[in-house]
């Protein structure tokens, strides 16, 4: 396809001006939606065919298969070890969970108020991270009950016997008619709140992790932290937390300024390694556009922008292609169609660059690929190279990992199975792995799963560097992959808190940010928070950024010349005074977050100087959605009224909160002098739900009581349950009756009790009801003359045996003893036999 199609020079603005007011979809936070027009999806087709096509050429050269030769896979020993988490908490998460304590003891009533405490955790709606969640508060139990058996014991007993599902709870509400007997997220939420009424004498500390996200009224969290009669219990703690809190703070907030902690204060000096270390590390080297990746650094790949700016051969080809794919007419692009060429031009030139570099891994040299990328001679990056030779540089099977963002499930589909082909051709299949992360508020597949089947010959090593060898282990988070060279590609939204292993080396952001128009601080911050971690002998990431993107984040200097006019001896004089500006640009001076959820106060923007400084934001004020769009509403909209019961903790990305705010859950029902329950004991008996054929559907929906029918059962609630005899069924008897366990369990009868078999209605189907009055008359006609031990001959309608459910035969003549008719024949006009 390449090249059938001459390259055309069109003339077209850069691209900053191009998008100087155009919003860029694809540059969003996450959990927005993102709209793809059909015009770039005929041009997205028509790029993958045409990468198909290149994997095909490649597979059929031979001059390839013979450098590649005949490898031969070597077994490799793994170093073995018990894999072990970080137990305790950290001096500066026990310092912060303190300071919250005592905000706590300054505002709430006395703890010894209350008998009981319960602790819940509110995430947002994605499943990745309500599962790592739910994983992180299993180990804070069964952490903690090793100090003292007693802690949340009714919520977990012991590990395998949990229901820490339950104090998760997910901000989505149910969507269509989903039937499950277990819990949903609206159905926590209901149980919560009716708890939090009812129960006086439990006090509820609940978290609410990455606040920030989705503030929209009327959402799950919403309707129950809002609600007023949740709101004004004196048996609630509310704890709010985020890395970008912005709109939380406004001029509506319902948060006390008193009740607000920042993780940091300027004085505080820490191994914390954050953004601004990021963006100081490389202002100090320098060269921002270097193939050099120091660690702890933020990187333009120079040759990669070059690849696919305005003007370069490859955005000519593709706005050739777009207009030939959607019969275009000749002359200038319109600013949309021209964001599509550019969303085209990054993520194809970017599957494109790992493609070269995995040939030049293999030692493919250059003039015998490059033939078959026809067309497309752009140049391999250094930066690529280097990454994807370094992956695997480590002994022993270890490596680094590269955490590739994309963010549509397709493109991160096409990009994982371009890598794999490519992997496999190239004999490179246990080198490295390709895990494709997707996560969205309904569907989860972490990768995880992949070590199972496409990357199963990894899973030895997972298992010897965590569990010593053990054949049954599995990995179930992102840091069990540590020291794994592995490509992880992360699709769709919703990465905020997610946490990386130490291995992580390169984080390649240079699909994002074409453009920050319309980005958000928060967007950015949660997106690059990523890379945020605490120094320790790991190599800190490289992370590599648009041109666009550095032009924005990074402070400049900028110098402004202003005339001055004053007065000397009556005569005017003139000069030219030069004023030297900090932070032109900077991560600050982007607007906080959405315009659906925040707008500016006054007149005036007011931006912070530094990332502590949150109150130019108390100016602004929550928002409601914009007209002509789908209407969110902030759920502050309109608030003036605060909550003394309601905290908020501010810290940056990766930076310990989750330890700290657990760790708090400790102290608090360690000062209630450590309660032994959650609530109090009102054990409610279990419905038992027994299926049968005559069971409808609109039974199954009487069934009110579901609480323990999770999908886990609460097995020591089980244990103290006292059994209760069977009940009688209509079809085969009452169980409690000896004479029907005679008739089962003695003499060996496997068709029901002929009792029952009087009164059932089943069998009505059968036979019309003249025929079974006419077979009365008969019946005691033969009976009459029965003599026992003797043969008659009779003619039937129907013969039925114990073996078989139906009929034997019908109107024939045979011969049957007495005993035949009694047992077989005289039980075949009862209307159940038929």
């Amino acid at each position: 396809m390449a090249s059938e199609l001459p390259d055309h020079q069109l003339e077209c603005n850069n691209h900053e001006d191009v998008f100087e007011s155009y919003y860029d979809p694809f540059d969003i936070d996450d959990g927005e939606e993102v709209e793809t027009s059909k015009a770039y999806q005929s041009l997205d087709q028509c790029m993958k065919t045409e990468i198909d096509g290149i994997i095909g050429r490649l597979s059929k050269d031979e001059r390839i298969q013979r450098l590649l030769g005949q490898k031969e896979k070597s077994k490799t020993a793994y170093d073995k070890k018990i894999g072990s988490r970080q137990k305790g908490v950290f001096d500066k998460q026990s310092e912060i969970a303190n300071d919250l304590l005592q905000k706590i003891k300054g505002q709430s009533s006395n703890f010894q108020d209350f008998e009981f405490f319960d602790f819940y955790i509110f995430v947002p709606k994605f499943r990745n991270l309500g599962k790592q969640t739910i994983d992180r508060l299993k180990d804070f139990i069964e952490e903690n009950q090793e100090k003292d058996s007693s802690f949340l014991q009714d919520i977990q007993p012991d590990i395998s016997d949990s229901r820490v599902e339950d104090h998760v709870i997910r901000n989505i509400k149910t969507k269509g008619s989903k039937k499950t007997f277990h819990k949903n997220e609206e159905t926590k939420m209901m149980d919560l709140k009716r708890r939090v009424i009812t129960e006086e004498k439990t006090l509820f500390f609940i978290v609410h992790d990455e606040a920030h996200f989705a503030p929209v009224k009327d959402n799950l969290v919403d309707q129950f932290i809002n609600d007023p009669e949740v709101s004004k219990s004196p048996n609630l703690i509310l704890l709010q937390v985020s890395a970008t809190p912005y709109c939380l703070v406004t001029k509506n907030s319902r948060i006390p300024n008193e009740n607000c902690l920042n993780w940091f204060s300027k004085e505080d000096a820490s191994d914390y390694f954050g953004i601004k270390d990021f963006v100081k590390n490389t202002l100090e080297l320098g060269v921002i556009e270097s193939d050099e990746l120091e660690e702890g650094t933020m990187r333009v790949d120079s040759t990669f922008e070059e690849n696919i700016e305005d003007k370069s051969d490859f955005e000519k080809y593709l706005k050739d292609l777009y207009k030939k794919c959607n019969e275009v007419k000749p002359g200038r692009l319109k600013k949309s169609e021209k964001c599509d060429v550019l969303r085209a031009a990054r993520l194809h030139g970017l599957i494109m660059q790992y493609m070269k570099g995995l040939l030049e891994k293999a030692n493919i040299p250059s003039y015998i690929y490059e033939q078959h990328f026809q067309q497309r001679s752009e140049k391999l990056s250094k930066v690529t190279e280097v990454m994807l030779r370094d992956i695997d540089k480590s002994m022993n099977g270890k490596g680094k990992m590269i955490l590739l963002r994309v963010m549509e499930i397709k493109d991160g589909i096409f990009f994982a199975d371009v890598l794999r082909r490519m992997r496999a051709l190239l004999k490179l299949d246990d080198t490295f792995s390709v895990v494709l992360d997707i996560s969205s508020e309904e569907d989860y597949k972490s990768g995880m799963d992949s070590f199972l089947n496409k990357e199963a010959q990894f899973l030895e090593r997972i298992q010897s560097w965590n569990d010593g060898g053990n054949t049954r282990y599995r990995p179930s988070s992102f840091k069990d992959l540590n020291n794994l060279p592995v490509i992880l590609i992360v699709c769709e939204r919703g990465k905020m808190g997610i946490t990386y292993p130490p291995s992580l080396r390169w984080y390649d952001l240079r699909l994002r940010y074409s453009t920050l128009t319309g980005v958000t601080r928060g967007a950015v911050e949660q997106d690059f928070g990523r890379a945020c971690r605490y120094q320790s002998s790991d190599e800190l990431p490289t992370i590599l950024v648009s041109r666009v993107a550095y032009k924005r984040l990074f402070p400049r200097k900028r110098v402004k010349a202003r005339k001055t006019d004053f007065s000397i001896s009556s005569s005017n004089q003139r000069y030219n005074e030069t004023v030297e500006i900090n932070d032109s640009n900077g991560i600050y001076k982007l607007d906080p977050d959405y315009p659906d959820y925040m707008k500016k106060g006054g007149t005036k923007k007011q931006f912070p100087t530094d990332d502590l400084d949150l109150t130019p934001y108390k100016s602004w004020i929550a928002a409601k959605g914009q007209k002509g769009k789908e209407q969110k509403e902030h759920c502050d909209y309109g608030n003036l009224k605060m909550w003394d019961n309601r905290y908020l903790l501010v810290g940056r990305p990766q930076i310990g909160k989750t330890g700290a705010f657990m760790h708090l859950a400790f102290l608090i029902w360690d000062t209630m002098k450590r309660p032994k329950n959650t609530g109090p004991k009102d054990v409610k008996p279990i419905e038992i739900i027994e299926f049968d054929e005559d069971i409808t559907e609109a039974d199954c929906e009487k069934v009110q009581n579901l609480e323990h029918f999770e999908r886990y059962p609460q097995a020591s609630h089980i244990k103290l349950l006292k059994l209760t005899k069977p009940s009688v069924s209509p079809r085969y008897g009452d169980p409690n009756d000896s004479n029907v366990q005679k008739w089962y369990l003695v003499d060996g009868k496997t068709y029901p009790f002929p009792e029952c078999l009087k009164t059932s209605s089943l069998l009505k189907r059968m036979e019309p009801t003249e025929k079974y009055l006419q077979q009365e008359k008969a019946n005691a006609s033969i009976k009459e003359n029965i003599i026992m031990g003797s043969t008659v001959t009779v003619r039937l309608e129907k013969v039925n045996s114990e073996f078989c459910a139906k009929s034997l035969s019908k109107n024939q003549d045979f011969s049957v003893n007495s005993e035949m008719i009694e047992e077989t024949y005289f039980y075949s006009q009862i209307k159940d036999i038929g």
